[in-house]
């Protein structure tokens, strides 16, 4: 038996992926890594790392794959990657490091880049989140968000999933990612997370989300709307009590994408 891993990283592969063979290469060469590969297709070819450990999903998405991963991981704290995203050189150590010196965080994250198919960068996830991004200028090191983290998680999109870390057992107790939410669970979950618990940043673009043709963008866009409409009604009146203003950049975010899309409010 292996020893105990000190950070679980849970991919799923649903689907299959072209790209996964990549992402798996851009998890850094630390040892005590265990990597739970979540796989719907039973043609899946394993990537060339020791490290990973494949898991039989049962083809019920993404959300119900990471609960799967979620359950059996050995490692007190998780990292999650989306099959087709990318971690830059040094990621898993900053945030091993920093949990390793502030036990108590619930969750942290950190910027990401948009990157197309095609290599082109379009800036990163925070530099695009105006409210955030005025709010903690200048920082360059790790901190905590404080204590209307929530608010700060409601207003924009802050967290790419694959930048989070997390304490496993904490998401365990949460109940992990509500598959009928869809593309929404993530969102739903790190606000969870911050009602409990400090949540940290690290305002390095340590991680790359691939961006989908636009074509595919759409199709998938009107349901992550509506899961995003059902999480910000959930947790609206939490937000309400820490920060007025961030239940307007959530409204004004929501309307934007429906412009986006030409549905109606």
């Amino acid at each position: 038996m292996h020893p105990a891993p000190e950070i679980s990283i849970i991919i799923p592969a649903v689907g299959g992926s072209a790209a996964l063979h990549e992402t798996v290469a851009s998890i850094d060469p630390h040892e005590a890594v265990e990597i739970l590969l979540v796989m719907s297709c039973v043609d899946t070819v394993l990537p060339d790392d020791p490290r990973v450990i494949p898991l039989r999903g049962a083809g019920h998405g993404p959300n119900v794959a990471r609960n799967l991963a979620l359950g059996v991981a050995r490692a007190p704290l998780v990292a999650f990657m989306n099959p087709a995203d990318r971690w830059r050189p040094g990621r898993l150590a900053a945030q091993l490091a920093l949990h390793r010196t502030r036990p108590q965080l619930g969750l942290s994250f950190t910027d990401q880049a948009l990157v197309t198919a095609d290599g082109q960068d379009h800036g990163s996830i925070l530099a695009a989140t105006a409210h955030f991004a005025e709010r903690h200028a200048g920082r360059s090191l790790p901190f905590c968000l404080g204590e209307d983290a929530l608010a700060q998680v409601f207003a924009e999109e802050i967290i790419g999933t694959s930048t989070v870390m997390a304490n496993a057992a904490l998401l365990r107790a949460l109940g992990g990612f509500e598959p009928g939410l869809s593309s929404g669970a993530p969102w739903n979950l790190w606000l969870r997370v911050a009602a409990v618990a400090p949540i940290a940043c690290i305002p390095r673009v340590l991680a790359e989300l691939r961006l989908a043709p636009l074509a595919r963008w759409r199709i998938d866009a009107r349901n992550r709307l509506l899961a995003m409409r059902e999480v910000a009604l959930r947790h609206r009146q939490a937000a309400l009590l820490l920060d007025v203003d961030a239940v307007r950049h959530c409204t004004a975010r929501l309307l934007v994408t429906e412009a986006e899309l030409g549905l109606a409010a």
